[in-house]
C-alpha cells in the first residue's frame, strides 16, 4: 500500500471504530462534545454532563454504521490492498506445450483470476470481529466508569451521612423513600395502563429520575434473566429518550409547589437559617471562676464534671495566659476561655460561677498564646487517639477543635485522628511548632493518591454488590451490583478514614470531582456509543411519545404529592424540600436549580442527606421491579 492508503486506511479506522485508537478518539469526541453541550442553558437550566448521552449517539449513529458511508470505504480500500497483495504474489501459470517444436516449454499465461467476492467477505467479517471486540471492550469501560462515579459519590456524602441520620434527617430520608416507592408504584401503573413492557417501562423510570446506577442495575438483571437482546435494548432507548423530560418534570415540579402555595424563596431561606443554627454550632464562653468549691481541683476534674463537648483552650491569671495541663490546680478569680457546643458550655458555666464579656483571646497581657491550624499529615500518627499524643504535657498546647470533612469537631478522649484533619493548636509558638512536626501539617501530601484504600474500597464494594441478597416473594435474590456495592463500601470506608496506619481512605476533594466527573463522563458515553441504532429506532416514534408522556407522569406525581402532603402536613421549609426532592431523585441539575432558587447551597444539605439511602433504594428498587415481572 502506499502511503496515501496508509493514511486513509487510519483515518477509516479511527473513524469507523474497528481500532482501538479509533474507541479512544470516539471517547474523546463525545465527552468533549457533550460537556461543552451541557453548559448551555435553556430557561435558566442546564443538562448537565448528562449530553455525554446524546453526543454519543450521534457519534455512534454518523461514523459507526455498518452501511455508513466511511464504513463502505473501508472496506474497498482494504479490498483493494487485499486484491493488489494477491497479484504481486500469485505466480505466473506455464503453459502445457500442445508441440514441442510450436511452443517453448515453461512460456508464461495469464494469472489466474482474483475471487473480489471472497475478499470482500473476508474483509467485513474480519471488521465484524472487531466490532464485536470494540462491543465488549466499550461495555467494561461503561462498568468501570459506573463504579468509578458511584464509589466517589459515597466518598463525598459518606462523611456526614450517618450524622445526618437524626432529627430532620430522618424525616427527610422518609420523605425520599416515599418518593421512590410513589415512583415505583406509577410506573407499575405504566405497565397496566399504556401496556409498556416491564423491561422499557424501568428504563424509562430510571430515565424519568435521571438515576443512571438504578437503571445498569435493571439492565444487569435483565441479563441474568436472559433476556432478549431487543428488550435490554428498549430499556436503554427508553432510558435515553426519558432522561431530558425526567430533568424537565423534576424542576417543574418544584415550580409547581413554588406557585401551589404561594413561595416566597428568600423568607424560606431566611426560615430555614434560623432553624439550623446553633444545635451543632461551635461557641466561645469566657468565665471568671467564682465557685469556692473548685478552688484547688484540677482542670481535668472540672472539665469532667462539665462532660464531653467542651474544652479548656486558656487560662488566665494576672498579666499571663497558659495553655492548661490536665493536673493544673485552678485558683479563685481565674479566668478560663472555653470551647464547645452550647449544651456543654452552659453546664460549664453553672459549675465555674459567672460569663464575663471580655473574650480572653483578644485580651492585652504579657503573655499571650498563639493559635494555629495545622494538618494531620503524617501517617504514624493516623488512629492514634488524641490523648495518647499528651499535647499539653509534651509540647505545652492544647487542641481545641477538629475540622474533618468540612464538619466542626469537639475533642475529647475518644478522638482519633484522621488523615486530612484540621486540628486548631492554642499554644506557645515553640510549642505549635513542636506539634506540627508530630502531626505532619505538609499541606501537599494532601494531593497524593492513596491508591491502596481507594483500590481496596473498590474492590471490596464490587464484591459486597455481588452478594445474593433474597427476598421473601421473589424467586431470585437482589444484588446490590457493581452500582450498589461501591457506594456502600464508600461510605463505610469514608466514614472509618483508615484501616491501621497503612491504608487511608483518604480521597481529596479535587480527585473526588476529577473521578466521579470522568466515571460518570465515560459511563454515559459509552451507553450511548453502544446504543444508538435502538434510540434512533425508538425516539422517533409513536413509541416514544409515549415514553415522554410517561417520564413525565413517573417523575412528576410522586414528587407533587410528597412535596404537597410535606408542606401542608409537616411545615416542611421549602429551602429543604426542594433539597429533598432533588435527592430524591439524584438530579444534579435539580439541585442545581433548587441552589439558584435559593440564592445559596442550603439547599445541598438535604440533598446530601437523602442521596446514599435514595440511591440504594433506586438501585434495589429497579431491580425488584424487573423480577416481579419477569423472573420465573
Amino acid at each position: 500500500m502506499t502511503w496515501s492508503d496508509l493514511l486513509s486506511t487510519m483515518c477509516l479506522e479511527i473513524a469507523t471504530g474497528t481500532s482501538v485508537a479509533g474507541w479512544i478518539v470516539a471517547l474523546g469526541v463525545t465527552v468533549a462534545v457533550g460537556v461543552a453541550l451541557g453548559r448551555i442553558k435553556l430557561f435558566g437550566v442546564s443538562l448537565g454532563i448528562t449530553t455525554v448521552i446524546f453526543a454519543a449517539i450521534a457519534y455512534s449513529w454518523l461514523a459507526w454504521s455498518p452501511h455508513g458511508t466511511a464504513t463502505r470505504a473501508l472496506v474497498d480500500i482494504q479490498v483493494q490492498a487485499e486484491v493488489a497483495r494477491q497479484q504481486a504474489q500469485a505466480p505466473a501459470a506455464v503453459a502445457a506445450p500442445a508441440d514441442l517444436t510450436t511452443a517453448p516449454v515453461g512460456e508464461p499465461t495469464a494469472k489466474p483470476a482474483i475471487d473480489r467476492a471472497a475478499i470482500k467477505a473476508k474483509v467485513e467479517k474480519a471488521i465484524e470481529t472487531k466490532v464485536h471486540a470494540r462491543k465488549e471492550v466499550l461495555e467494561f469501560i461503561r462498568e468501570f466508569g459506573l463504579v468509578l462515579f458511584v464509589y466517589c459519590v459515597g466518598m463525598l456524602v459518606g462523611p456526614g451521612f450517618l450524622a445526618s441520620l437524626k432529627n430532620q434527617g430522618v424525616r427527610w430520608n422518609l420523605m425520599a423513600a416515599s418518593v421512590v416507592l410513589l415512583g415505583l408504584g406509577v410506573t407499575a401503573l405504566v405497565v397496566l395502563i399504556a401496556g409498556q413492557h416491564p423491561a422499557e417501562a424501568v428504563g424509562v423510570m430510571s430515565g424519568a429520575v435521571t438515576n443512571t446506577p438504578g437503571w445498569a442495575a435493571a439492565q444487569t438483571t435483565l441479563k441474568e434473566l436472559k433476556a432478549p437482546a431487543e428488550q435490554i435494548a428498549m430499556t436503554v432507548s427508553g432510558y435515553a429518550v426519558a432522561y431530558p423530560f425526567g430533568i424537565a418534570g423534576i424542576i417543574g415540579s418544584l415550580i409547581t409547589l413554588r406557585l401551589l402555595f404561594g413561595i416566597r424563596p428568600k423568607d424560606e431561606v431566611a426560615a430555614f437559617a434560623t432553624q439550623n443554627t446553633g444545635e451543632d454550632k461551635v461557641g466561645h464562653l469566657n468565665l471568671k471562676l467564682s465557685n469556692p468549691g473548685l478552688a484547688g481541683q484540677s482542670v481535668a476534674r472540672v472539665g469532667g464534671l462539665a462532660g464531653d463537648g467542651v474544652v479548656i483552650s486558656r487560662i488566665q491569671r494576672g498579666d499571663e495566659q497558659i495553655v492548661p495541663k490536665p493536673d493544673f490546680t485552678l485558683a479563685q478569680g481565674d479566668l478560663l476561655h472555653a470551647v464547645g457546643n452550647p449544651e456543654g458550655l452552659e453546664r460549664l458555666r453553672q459549675i465555674v460561677g459567672e460569663a464575663i464579656a471580655d473574650d480572653l483571646r483578644e485580651t492585652r497581657v504579657d503573655r499571650r498564646l498563639n493559635k494555629r491550624e495545622v494538618l494531620v499529615t503524617n501517617q504514624s500518627v493516623v488512629g492514634k487517639q488524641l490523648f495518647s499524643l499528651d499535647f499539653p504535657n509534651t509540647c505545652g498546647v492544647t487542641v481545641t477543635r477538629i475540622w474533618r470533612h468540612g464538619k466542626e469537631l469537639i475533642p475529647n478522649r475518644e478522638s482519633d485522628l484522621h488523615f486530612g484533619d484540621k486540628l486548631l493548636i492554642v499554644g506557645e509558638e515553640a510549642g505549635i511548632r513542636q506539634a506540627e512536626q508530630i502531626v505532619g501539617n505538609i499541606a501537599g501530601h494532601l494531593d497524593h493518591p492513596q491508591l491502596i484504600g481507594l483500590f481496596l474500597g473498590i474492590a471490596v464494594g464490587i464484591i459486597l454488590g455481588q452478594i445474593p441478597i433474597p427476598i421473601p416473594g421473589i424467586s431470585q435474590p437482589v444484588k446490590l451490583g457493581l452500582a450498589g456495592g461501591p457506594i456502600v463500601a464508600a461510605l463505610v470506608f469514608s466514614s472509618l478514614g483508615h484501616l491501621g496506619k497503612g491504608i487511608i481512605f483518604h480521597v481529596s476533594k479535587g480527585a473526588n470531582n476529577l473521578m466521579r466527573e470522568f466515571g460518570i463522563a465515560l459511563f454515559l458515553a459509552c451507553v450511548g456509543l453502544l446504543s444508538a441504532e435502538s434510540f434512533v429506532t425508538y425516539a422517533f416514534s409513536a413509541k416514544g411519545l409515549t415514553w415522554i408522556l410517561c417520564a413525565l407522569c413517573i417523575s412528576m406525581i410522586p414528587l407533587l404529592i410528597v412535596g404537597i402532603v410535606a408542606r401542608v402536613f409537616a411545615k416542611e421549609n421549602y429551602t429543604s424540600l426542594m433539597g429533598v426532592l432533588a435527592g430524591a431523585c439524584t438530579d444534579p441539575p435539580a439541585l442545581a436549580f433548587a441552589n439558584g432558587t435559593a440564592g445559596n447551597e442550603m439547599p445541598g444539605l438535604a440533598y446530601a442527606t437523602v442521596y446514599p439511602l435514595t440511591m440504594l433504594l433506586r438501585v434495589v428498587g429497579a431491580q425488584i421491579f424487573v423480577l416481579l415481572y419477569l423472573a420465573t
